[in-house]
Order: C-alpha cells, then structure tokens, then sequence
C-alpha cells in the first residue's frame, strides 16, 4: 500500500504494518491532535498524531537503510529484522499518547493500575512512553504484532525494548555486538526521526518557516560506528552545518511555536481545570479496549459537561490575557520577586516559567557522565581512515547556546491585567520597564 503525505510524498507500507497501522489503537491517534491547543493560535495545525506516526516511520526506514553500510556484521536476515522492528518503533511511539498534547499526561493512568511496570510509581500517573510501550506488550496489539511479523521474527518485546521499556535480554546483540543502542538513538536522541517529522510537519502545518531543515542531507550522512560492543549512531563532518541548522530549528520552534504565550495561557487553563474539584478524579482506564476510546473529543466532551470555570473558558476561547513577560535575566528579576507580589495578585493569576535547552544533552554535568549512546562525528573521507568526536565537542554551537532560555509569563483574566501589572512595578521598581526584554500589557481586553 502506498499513503499519499503531505511532507514525505509517498509513503510504502507492507501487508504486515497495514494490519498494525488498522488496528483501533492506531486509528485512535487520528483523533489526537499533534499539537493540541495550538490551533488556538495557528488555525492551520490541526494535523494528528497519525499522520505524524506514519511520517517517523517512513523516515525511520529511510535513517536504517543508511546506517545499515556500517552494519556489515549482520547478515540480511538480521537487517530485515531490526529494520522492521524500527519502523514499528517510529510507528507505534506514540500510541499512549493523551488528549490535547502533554498537559493529559497528568490523567494518564497511575502505575498501580497497570501493574506497576518498571519505572512507574504506584500513586503517580505513567508517562506517555510508559503508557504506549503497556499497550504494546499488554493488549491485543500484541499478539497481532507477533503474528504479523512472524516471517521476520520480530517480536512485541523487540519494538517496546527499541522505546526503552525494560525487557529480557538483548534482542539486537548478535556475535558479541549490538545494535540497540543505535536503534534507541534513531527514535529518541540527537539526531532522531521523531523530532525530524514533526518539525517539518510542524512548521507545514503551522505556515511558519522556522522547522525547515536539509533532511536529506543529513539522512545521506548518517551511520554507524562501534563503541565498545555498541554501535552508536555517527554523522558526517560534512553534515556538520545541516545538523547544527536542525538543532536550531527544533530550538526556534519551541520559542517560537510550542512555547507560543497563547497555547501556553490554554495548556494552563486545562491544567487549572485538571488541578481542581471537577477534574481532579479525571483518569484515562488503563484498560486498552476502554483507552482506544479516549481522544480529544472525549476530553472535550468532559469540559462541555462541566460547570467548572476555567472549563468554561477554555470552550469559549477566552484565554487569560498575558500581562507580564520576561525573557532570561528579567525572568530571573521576575522570579526573585513572585514570594512578595503572589499573595496580592487576583485570584485569576497564573505564573508560567519556561525553559528551553538547545539540546537533549550537554558536555557538563551529571547527565553528560551517564549518556553511554554518544551522537559522534565522523572525520575523513568515506574508504580511508576516520576519526571520531563527540558532537558536542566538535560543534562550538553546543557552547555558544549553553545557557537555557528562559521567559517568565504572568496571565490573568483581562479586568486584572492594570492590578497585575502594578503589582509587578511595585516590587521591581526601577527595573519596570526592564532591561530590554521584560513587558507589561497595555491591553485590558482577551485575545
């Protein structure tokens, strides 16, 4: 079968995947909206999570079938494996995803409710990664995975181990080497298909340019190199300007999309409605028949059959208005002065802080002694003798954005935004109207 998509052109799919991409807990995803509230702000981003599964699984078999000239000890029988069991990875990667983006992940189910599976906590709610790598080894999809795939031996276990569930062994080691390492860093890492698709998605669907990147560029020069007993994904020095432009785009869309003050004052209104008495015993099932149900409608549906405010809000397209914003040091300014002004704020006040890194990882600190799947550099001309370096060693883009962005927003409702903003000019004094990124709203009217 062959699906027509609006980014990657066509898209093959087998026998096998159409019967996994026809199973209910995929369909469900045509209903989840990719970006949530976004579309409060960018009318056109009303694409799915669907859509966005198909394209990552397209360009996961594009991102193995080039890795794949560096995996000379696998025979093809093994490639045809692990291939297959990537773009099910890319696939199903979002199959427990929540309604209306991350805020839902706060009703996801709690981990006692499905079986306290490793990682979880009992009394908290899962993860969306948690709840999909569950609804890969637990439901039906299981077994229709298992028969699907039979003639290239690929497993439940084998996608869910690919998405970082916890399982036996190590089903990509083979003569002393393995591969998974590689595979997890095509799904989540770096340079992976995940963020590839959705931020060329992204930037389509929401007629802004700051997503676009030269993928095939950068799908061209991507490989495989051994660390250790571990292959680990590699990259071009060539490609070097084409990934530091990606990393930029993925940064730019979260300033300038994601972190939208507009889609942040909706995500925070659902939260408040969450946070209180009509939707704080909201709950998704664990039950993956009851889950399949459970969409963007049927959240909606739950705020139309609510007396609660910020409920009503939300369905009304009332956002709160932004009164205050502040970027890095006058976020810090903002902060140091929340202890003194929050108690004499109207109740309508909503603080949001914001912070957004450049990348996933850093060549400082804790996290940067515990990465074992390195995103590496190679140097030299293909055929000859290559040496290898850490990206974030050989890109100076990693120093030069070191320090996370940050940006403090104070929302309230439109008739609080002049007692807002006087509040916030009593306790900075001087430092209103700031040091040439904090404002304050002249506006008293919602947007």
């Amino acid at each position: 079968m062959e699906i027509r998509d609006p980014i990657h052109g066509p898209i093959e799919v087998s026998p096998a995947e159409k019967r996994v991409i026809d199973h209910p807990l995929v369909q469900r995803l045509r209903r989840v909206r990719q970006l949530g509230f976004s579309e409060t702000t960018f009318p056109g981003a009303t694409h799915t999570r669907f859509l966005h599964s198909l394209g990552a699984m397209h360009l996961a078999g594009l991102a193995f079938d080039a890795v794949a000239r560096d995996l000379g000890h696998l025979d093809q029988a093994s490639l045809q494996r692990a291939r297959a069991a990537l773009r099910l990875a890319a696939l199903l990667h979002d199959l427990g995803h929540p309604p209306m983006s991350h805020t839902g992940e706060a009703i996801l189910p709690l981990g006692r409710d499905l079986g306290n599976p490793a990682g979880t906590q009992p009394d908290r709610a899962v993860t969306h990664e948690q709840m999909t790598c569950a609804l890969i080894l637990a439901s039906d999809l299981s077994p229709l995975l298992q028969d699907a795939f039979q003639d290239l031996d690929v497993r439940p276990d084998d996608v869910a181990c690919i998405l970082g569930a916890d399982v036996q062994g190590d089903p990509f080691r083979k003569d002393g080497v393995t591969i998974l390492p590689l595979l997890r860093q095509l799904i989540a890492g770096e340079l992976d298909v995940d963020r590839m698709d959705y931020l060329l998605r992204d930037s389509y669907f929401t007629g802004v340019t700051y997503g676009r990147f030269e993928k095939d560029w950068l799908l061209s020069h991507v490989g495989a190199h051994p660390v250790g007993d571990a292959m680990c994904l590699s990259l071009d020095s060539s490609a070097i300007f084409a990934f530091e432009d990606f990393l930029l785009s993925r940064y730019h869309m979260f300033l300038m999309v994601y972190a939208h003050h507009k889609t942040l004052a909706y995500h925070r209104m659902l939260g408040r409605f969450l946070d209180g008495d009509a939707g704080r015993n909201l709950r998704l099932p664990a039950d993956p028949v009851a889950f399949r149900e459970c969409d963007d409608e049927w959240l909606l549906a739950r705020l139309r059959a609510s007396d609660d405010p910020w409920a009503r809000r939300i369905l009304a397209h009332k956002p709160l208005q932004l009164a205050v914003e502040g970027w890095d040091d006058d976020a810090a300014a903002l902060d140091a002065v929340a202890g003194q002004v929050r108690d004499s704020m109207p109740s309508s006040t909503e603080w949001v802080d914001s912070r957004v890194e450049f990348s996933h990882y850093f060549p400082t600190g804790a996290a940067a002694d515990t990465r074992t799947s390195p995103l590496l550099v190679r140097v030299g001309r293909p055929g000859s003798r290559r040496s290898v370096t850490p990206v974030e060693q050989y890109s100076d883009l990693y120093v030069r954005q070191a320090r996370r962005k940050r940006v403090m927003r104070i929302y309230c409702a439109a008739d609080d935004v002049g007692a807002v903003v006087d509040a916030v000019a009593r306790a900075l004094g001087p430092l209103l109207p700031g040091s040439g990124s904090l404002e304050c709203s002249n506006a008293a009217v919602d947007d």
